[in-house]
Order: C-alpha cells, then sequence, then structure tokens
C-alpha cells in the first residue's frame, strides 16, 4: 500500500487539508497517523478512487441543475391553452420546438454517460463522504 500525505490528498480530492482533518476528527474519513509526529497519511488508491467520485458527483450536480430550463422551456410548448369563441390559437415554430427537444434528448444522453461513470467506479467502493 502506497500512501500521500493529507496536503496531496487534499489537492487530489480538490479540498482543504483543513477539511480532512476535520473529517478526520469526526471519523468520516479516517487518515493513518504515524506514532510519534501524528502526521496524517492517507492510503493513495483510496484518495484516488474518491478523487474520481468527488468530480463525478461535481459533474452531476451541475448537470441536474440544467434540467429545470430545458423542462421549463418544453413547458412552453406542451402546454393548452382554452380557446374562447373569437381567439385565434397561438402557434410556436417549429425549429424552437425542435430545439427544445433537442436539448431535452443531448441531456438524456449526457446523463446517461455519467450514470455509466458511475458503474466504471470499483467494484467495492463505498464513498466515505459527499463532497
Amino acid at each position: 500500500m502506497s500512501y500521500v500525505k493529507i496536503s496531496q490528498a487534499a489537492k487530489l480530492l480538490g479540498v482543504n487539508s483543513r477539511t480532512l482533518m476535520r473529517w478526520d476528527e469526526k471519523g468520516k474519513f479516517p487518515a493513518h497517523k504515524e506514532a510519534l509526529s501524528k502526521m496524517r497519511f492517507y492510503d493513495k488508491l483510496d484518495i484516488t478512487n474518491h478523487a474520481l467520485w468527488f468530480s463525478l458527483r461535481r459533474k452531476h450536480r451541475l448537470h441536474l441543475k440544467k434540467l429545470d430550463a430545458i423542462r421549463k422551456e418544453i413547458d412552453k410548448y406542451i402546454s393548452t391553452q382554452p380557446l374562447s369563441f373569437g381567439t385565434t390559437p397561438r402557434f410556436h415554430k417549429y425549429e424552437d420546438m425542435k430545439k427544445a427537444f433537442d436539448d431535452l434528448k443531448n441531456w438524456r444522453k449526457e446523463h446517461q454517460l455519467i450514470l455509466k461513470q458511475y458503474s466504471e467506479l470499483p467494484p467495492r467502493f463505498k464513498a466515505k463522504v459527499d463532497p
């Protein structure tokens, strides 16, 4: 097993070293401590797996935020308006509708890719903390 120092681990995970210390104190992400110097070390494989998972979670969260805007755009074309006598129906441009539904289709494709990346994490990987 190879180990990395806390500063290297923090850099790989994209968090502050104080955050790692806090997680260690709370028992969320325990470190291996040297007996005399009390320096914290982390398993390199564990840090690498968590770094991959952290970046994937961040990407997934940003991707999910895009969905609200896409749904809002599509809702413009789905909603029905009751017609009363003497009013003309409102029609939408085909290009605008196509763009909105293509955006949703592309969003779904990208979402499937993200889910596939989750499945490519190591088989017994269990996240210790949620970024």
